[in-house]
């Protein structure tokens, strides 16, 4: 796939003013997140901050771009969720990072994503990196046997990159009946093989009830593994995920994750 900076002219986003003034301002926009999570009986609450930044990604060493060099650098959105859930003796942190090119015509897919989990335990740490054809997949863990070892995962969409798809663009999310490859968050707390399946994805307007305001609401269903995952957000620029709910059985039991947006601000992150 292209390793090189792509042309402008070819960019979808390079001449989107409203784009430009919110995004190329070199400020990231932290926002933060009530999250409520429900297992059979069980009810834990924590907080999510989700950051998206701006940045120069090196193609080549799959990285953010450290040198003046930028022959092989493109420009991304990058995306941090960082989720803490205060559960007493097994209090655990996860953060997934995201990097997906603003040139999505040129670079179809998310370079990168990231997952770490650490708790009592120990740490967690897996990651797909896009290869064109493949994703290479790669995981460690420091307290138990991976369950998958190092490989190629046929490209689809993913999970991980729809967040950021809906703050580049919503129009250019998949709709339909397609393959994609499930959060590296659920795969990894299921004990899940990392591989694309089958979903159902809808974008669809709705009201909210109270503000009377007129959203949208992006949902992935996944039938043959009892999971729904639907995302809230503005259906005007800049796109604002307001809210996101996913749900799933396991063992019989229903796991339910809620999360809505308490404040939002653009700030300088050094």
């Amino acid at each position: 796939f292209p390793v090189t900076i792509a042309s402008l002219e070819d960019n979808p986003l390079a001449k989107n003013q409203a784009y430009q003034q919110y995004w190329n301002t070199g400020l990231s926009e932290l926002s933060t997140y009530e999250l409520t999570q429900t297992m059979d009986t069980s009810q834990q609450k924590g907080q999510i901050q989700l950051v998206f930044t701006m940045v120069d990604f090196d193609t080549k060493k799959r990285m953010q771009t450290t040198s003046s060099d930028k022959s092989a650098s493109t420009t991304v959105l990058k995306q941090n969720l960082i989720q803490k859930i205060p559960s007493g003796v097994y209090e655990y942190s996860l953060t997934n990072s995201t990097f997906t090119p603003t040139n999505y015509e040129v670079f179809p897919h998310a370079l990168k994503v990231e997952y770490t989990k650490q708790n009592t335990r120990g740490h967690e740490y897996s990651q797909l990196s896009w290869k064109g054809q493949t994703f290479l997949y790669e995981a460690k863990s420091d307290f138990r046997a991976k369950t998958q070892q190092d490989t190629s995962v046929k490209t689809a969409w993913l999970e991980d990159e729809i967040w950021n798809r809906i703050r580049l663009n919503p129009q250019s999310l998949p709709d339909g009946e397609i393959e994609m490859i499930p959060s590296l968050e659920y795969l990894g707390s299921t004990n899940q093989k990392v591989e694309a399946i089958p979903c159902k994805t809808t974008l669809e307007e709705q009201t909210d009830s109270l503000s009377k305001q007129v959203l949208k609401n992006y949902t992935i269903e996944y039938p043959e593994k009892h999971r729904k995952v639907s995302i809230i957000f503005e259906s005007q620029f800049p796109y604002k995920i307001l809210s996101w709910e996913s749900s799933f059985e396991q063992n019989g039991k229903l796991n339910t994750t809620k999360a809505r947006l308490v404040q939002s601000m653009q700030v300088a992150l050094k």
